[in-house]
């Protein structure tokens, strides 16, 4: 048995035994520390495995939540086809988006695709006949398996964790297979992915609408997690922290899109202690990061194995000196 194959058991049963621990406020932080998770999984195929720089990532992640919501509160659509429904929305509002972004890259893409978050929380704010404005959407249903209603959150905290592991399987094969690599070929260089025969512009289209798929189920979990919509909760700030999220978990890396979620979300909830240098401590911990560990924390893991690795072999060497 491998070194990873324990690893993936203790975090198994860790997942598993959480709810057991847990309070029930902190159960929730950890039902949006999965949904968070997947959002970045999200954004780390475009950004992360693509190359493409993208800012807008709340406004999928609205797209799905807004269209599971509505399509269950007003339509009286089964949440489960709510939830698929939102996955398809979202993917088609990613090909559109991707029209464009494809002429475009580096900071011009990321002006592009913040905008396209504007426009969808405009949009959320003043079409009131769909939306519901400002007021939002409520009473959002949660779904139901077999008959049993996941109303309460531990429930809800499983789901989440399935779907998170599910999302981490389904794009690990995707990204692992000749479609994966010609992404990765695609943001190295894409002259020569080019030159080896590479669509580029289909590659980056898939791109977009995988990554918009995924976020628009997250989207979706959210909405009927939460139970409440209104276009507050789809700010830029929230782009942004995915994308820091991405950053400081490890840039092209699944694994680091999960520990980077956790540890952007959680880590404000251990400094809350400090009040109004909150936001100090919180940004010093990131430049920290950022400056020793240009991997992510995922690189983290590595480093240490090598470490231990060096002193093992020290050790020998004394042993046989």
């Amino acid at each position: 048995m491998t070194k990873g194959f324990w690893l993936k058991i203790l975090i198994v049963i860790i997942t598993v035994l959480l709810p057991l621990i847990l309070n029930g406020y902190q159960l929730q932080v950890m039902v949006m520390v999965g949904i968070f998770s997947i959002l970045t999984l999200s954004l780390n195929v475009i950004s992360g495995y693509g190359g493409m720089i993208s800012l807008g990532h709340a406004g999928f992640f609205l797209v799905g939540a807004y269209t599971s919501a509505i399509l269950t509160v007003d339509a009286g659509v089964n949440p489960w086809l709510a939830l698929i429904a939102a996955i398809l929305v979202t993917a088609l509002f990613g090909l559109l988006l991707s029209f464009p972004a494809l002429k475009l890259s580096g900071h011009f893409l990321a002006v592009i695709t913040i905008a396209f978050g504007l426009i969808m929380q405009i949009l959320a704010i003043n079409m009131e006949w769909l939306t519901g404005g400002i007021e939002g959407v409520s009473q959002i249903p949660r779904p139901s398996i077999f008959g049993y209603d996941l109303k309460g959150d531990n429930a809800f905290y499983y789901l989440v964790a399935v779907v998170l592991i599910a999302t981490f399987w389904l794009l690990k094969q995707i990204l692992h297979s000749d479609f994966g690599r010609s992404l990765r070929a695609v943001r190295d260089d894409e002259v020569a992915a080019s030159c080896m025969g590479i669509d580029i512009r289909a590659t980056k289209i898939i791109a977009f609408v995988l990554s918009a798929g995924v976020a628009g189920l997250a989207g979706a979990l959210y909405a009927h997690f939460v139970r409440y919509l209104n276009p507050d909760s789809f700010t830029l700030e929230i782009s942004i922290r995915v994308f820091l999220m991405v950053i400081i978990g490890g840039i092209g890396s699944l694994g680091g899109s999960i520990l980077g979620a956790a540890t952007v979300y959680l880590l404000p909830e251990f400094l809350r202690f400090l009040d109004n240098y909150y936001y100090l401590a919180f940004g010093l911990a990131v430049v920290l990061v950022m400056r020793f560990l240009p991997g992510g924390l995922i690189s983290l893991g590595p480093i240490l194995e090598r470490g231990i690795s060096r002193g093992s072999t020290s050790k020998r060497r004394r042993k046989d000196a």
